[in-house]
């Protein structure tokens, strides 16, 4: 999926959401960093993984490999 096509998939899916509260933090989210569910610490860590990817692609996994790991990790 392109990232043309992911913007459309998550516009769709954030336009069938009702919940006040959920909208105001996604609105929060898109218009600011204050509005990130990540602390300091979670977004320096994004950061770094990002410029480490970003020095060296290959070293990234695939999106299959980190589903894999993630369900078996946290059984889900």
């Amino acid at each position: 999926m392109n990232i043309i096509e992911e913007r459309n998939r998550l516009k769709n899916e954030i336009d069938k959401v009702n919940d006040p509260d959920i909208l105001g933090k996604i609105s929060a989210i898109l218009t600011s960093e204050e509005g990130s569910l990540m602390t300091d610490e979670q977004l320096a860590i994004v950061r770094e993984r990002r410029e480490e990817y970003l020095r060296d692609p290959s070293s990234g996994i695939s999106s299959e490999d980190f589903d894999r790991e993630i369900r078996k990790r946290y059984g889900f």
